[in-house]
């Protein structure tokens, strides 16, 4: 082959490949302009302070973690998001609520032994996260 030829050649490698490179860039630029936004970018400032305002963390005041008691049954207290779905459960019963108010009381029935009792809030602004604690309580007769 002649010089020319093979020069040729070379350049129509060199600048195809160039080209190439170049379409798979702007493709990829392309698609990422075209895809869809799953999350709103903009949400209103106000109704995300105003949810702000309304969440009340979950707290449990009674019983304490890790308490030893006498009775069969235990009050619970505590506060969580008004309106918002409380369980509560453990192995000898689950209750199910919707508070009217911040603040909670109910009674719960106890197993002899160790109990684990678990919490959880679904508050009813789907924007707030569900909370959860867990708590021991040990049910200990005194004839024991």
């Amino acid at each position: 082959m002649k010089k020319e030829t093979i020069f040729a050649v070379f350049l129509g490698i060199v600048f195809g490949g160039l080209l190439g490179l170049f379409l798979i860039t702007k493709n990829k630029e392309i698609q990422l302009n075209k895809n869809k936004v799953i999350a709103p970018k903009d949400i209103n400032d106000r109704s995300a302070a105003q949810t702000n305002l309304n969440f009340q963390p979950l707290e449990i005041s009674e019983p304490k973690d890790g308490e030893i008691v006498d009775n069969a049954s235990i009050t619970i207290k505590g506060k969580a998001t008004k309106n918002s779905l409380v369980v509560i459960q453990s192995p000898v019963k689950d209750l199910v609520f919707t508070n009217d108010k911040e603040d909670f009381k109910v009674d719960f029935p106890l197993a002899l032994g160790e109990n684990i009792i678990r919490a959880v809030i679904y508050p009813k602004d789907k924007l707030l996260s569900i909370q959860e604690k867990s708590l021991r309580v040990y049910y200990l007769q005194e004839s024991l």
